[in-house]
C-alpha cells in the first residue's frame, strides 16, 4: 500500500493465512510459514505441549496467521495436526494421515 492510498476496509491486520489441507508431513512441516507456527508444531513433535504451553504458543503464533489463538488451535485440531495424548497428558503434533480405528478384538 502506498502512503497516498487509504487503508482498506478491513484495516491493516493480516488476512487469514491458509493452512495446507491434508495430513502433515515432515516436508510440509519444515516448509510451513510463519516460523512461530512451525515452532509450535515442532514442540508438539518432541515432548508434546502441556495446556499452558499450547495456549502460549497459539497466542504467539495466531497474529502472524491473522487468527485468534482459539481459532488457530481449532484449525490445527480439525486438520488432525494437533491431538491430545491421554497417556502423556500432553498435546502432540501428529504426522501422517489419520488411521482408522482398529476393529475390536474378541
Amino acid at each position: 500500500m502506498r502512503s497516498s492510498e487509504p487503508p482498506d476496509a478491513a484495516g491493516d491486520s493480516p488476512a487469514p493465512m491458509a493452512l495446507p489441507e491434508g495430513p502433515l508431513s515432515m516436508g510440509r512441516l519444515v516448509a510451513l510459514e510463519p516460523a512461530l507456527l512451525r515452532q509450535l508444531l515442532i514442540m508438539g513433535l518432541r515432548a508434546g505441549l502441556a495446556e499452558p504451553e499450547l495456549d502460549a504458543c497459539c497466542a504467539a503464533a495466531a497474529p502472524s496467521v491473522g487468527q485468534a489463538p482459539e481459532q488457530l488451535r481449532a484449525r490445527l485440531q480439525e486438520r488432525g495436526w494437533l491431538r491430545w495424548d491421554p497417556e502423556r497428558q500432553r498435546w502432540r503434533t501428529r504426522l501422517g494421515a489419520a488411521r482408522p480405528a482398529a476393529p475390536p478384538q474378541g
